[in-house]
């Protein structure tokens, strides 16, 4: 009985990983590419920064090669610090920026389509 019982709880550890992926699938980065807009300032003051494959891009200068990206949240290393991001919602079209400060500036993601004629 000790052995089953045993042998058990080593079979839920070794598939522990493969039913969270299954309850929980991993959210691809791609859903997220595109132009990100401070909402609610003034456009002189409005931060945009882009997110791709090739990492995070603000004013046509790449600043993180790569980006964390979980499905909730956003992170990137920007300079000595990382910047944090909490998504709002489930379609991953607003995030909220997550830092200990007064100021949380909301982020719209303003998607670039290609729409060339062929």
């Amino acid at each position: 009985m000790l052995i089953a019982v045993v042998g058990t709880i080593i079979a839920g550890m070794l598939y522990s990983d493969w039913i969270s992926r299954y309850i929980n699938p991993p959210v691809e980065k791609s859903i997220i590419y595109g132009k990100w807009v401070e909402q609610e300032v003034a456009p002189y003051a409005r931060e945009v920064f882009e997110l791709s494959e090739r990492g995070v891009t603000v004013n046509g200068s790449t600043v993180a090669t790569d980006f964390d990206f979980d499905g909730d949240a956003l992170s990137y290393k920007f300079g000595s610090s990382v910047r944090r991001f909490r998504f709002i919602g489930q379609q991953h079209t607003e995030m909220k920026l997550d830092a200990n400060v007064h100021y949380l500036p909301i982020f719209r993601l303003e998607r670039s389509f290609d729409s060339t004629l062929r």
